[in-house]
């Protein structure tokens, strides 16, 4: 059942342009988000407009064409790029694959990824920067590269989005976080820290083991087999791409199409099944970190966290029931 309709009313009030010039739209958009094409599907007579707030790490807007249009970006610029529809729907496609848009469903970008975007009419996006130090500061990942679906319509971001929802609709809230730092820092972290945990939660529980089987590359089967020998040690997408012999782009974009994930992604699921097994083994005097720093998590809180949202309950709880 389709969620209701998001309310942006507090970003009215940072309305950054409306132009019906295309070229100015271009330029007004590219000196906040990233250079772009855009290419009319109508009339190319629609009045645009951007509203656009900063929030730390954050940038939260909107963005209209007031006409179908194509938007083609080559490479998002330094951040992550989450995008739904406050109105109408939108066609994404990126990494050979083409994912559809709307109010209960998003589409997240890595930095450096491109992506082309066909936007109906009255399509009225939001869209949502996360700066990657952001990222990691607050919710302890690393900017790992991946696009995939984000279903903001899901009960696990039920929670993201209602704060979403208040921070957008909210003008007292914008305005008390752009003039108190704490504010807005607090506003940052509980929006990150929320939707890590129910994305991460909707991303590893997708049938993770069936795609270990699917037909696929030989050095997508070479980059599995690198990562299960050496699950337990810091790695990072560059190590990976250059034990099996190819670009990090490439082994990126293999992982998305024939496994559903990114390699990183993947590292962290299996290094989840891992530390599973390891926990239901486990002797009476063995502790719950123990067990995540053996498997290759460094960082505690999130692997409680990630752990919980994969199997239903929190590490202690599997090791107590052994």
């Amino acid at each position: 059942m389709s969620q209701a309709a998001f309310r942006a009313d507090a970003l009215r009030g940072y309305r950054l342009f409306e132009s019906t010039d295309l070229d100015e739209t271009r330029e007004l958009i590219s000196r906040v988000m990233q250079p772009h094409a855009l290419v009319p599907s109508g009339t190319g007579r629609g009045r645009s407009h951007m509203d656009f707030v900063k929030l730390g790490g954050l940038g939260l807007g909107t963005i209209a064409f007031g006409d179908a249009m194509r938007v083609d970006v080559k490479a998002v610029d330094g951040y992550y790029l989450l995008m739904f529809c406050v109105s109408g729907t939108a066609e994404v496609r990126t990494m050979g694959r083409s994912m559809q848009v709307n109010r209960d469903q998003g589409v997240l970008c890595a930095p450096g990824q491109a992506f082309d975007a066909l936007l109906s009419p009255g399509c009225e996006q939001f869209v949502l920067r996360i700066d990657p130090v952001a990222l990691n500061a607050q919710a302890g990942l690393a900017a790992q590269d991946f696009a995939s679906l984000v279903p903001v319509g899901s009960s696990p971001l039920r929670g993201w989005m209602q704060q979403l929802q208040l921070v957008a609709s909210s003008p007292e809230l914008l305005a008390s976080a752009r003039s108190n730092p704490r504010v807005a820092t607090h506003l940052e972290g509980l929006l990150i820290d929320l939707f890590a945990t129910g994305h991460v939660g909707n991303e590893i529980n997708t049938g993770f083991a069936s795609r270990r089987s699917a037909v696929s590359p030989g050095f997508v089967k070479r980059a599995e087999a690198f990562i299960e020998a050496n699950c337990r040690d810091p790695l990072e997408l560059l190590d990976i791409a250059n034990a099996v012999g190819v670009s990090a782009r490439t082994l990126r974009d293999g992982f998305q199409q024939f496994r559903g994930v990114s390699p990183m992604q993947y590292v962290r699921q299996l290094r989840l099944e891992r530390a599973r097994d390891a926990l239901r083994a486990a002797p009476l005097d063995v502790r719950v970190a123990e067990i995540a720093l053996d498997c290759g998590f460094a960082h505690l809180g999130r692997f409680a966290m990630v752990y919980k949202a994969m199997f239903g309950e929190s590490p202690s709880e599997t090791l107590r029931g052994r």
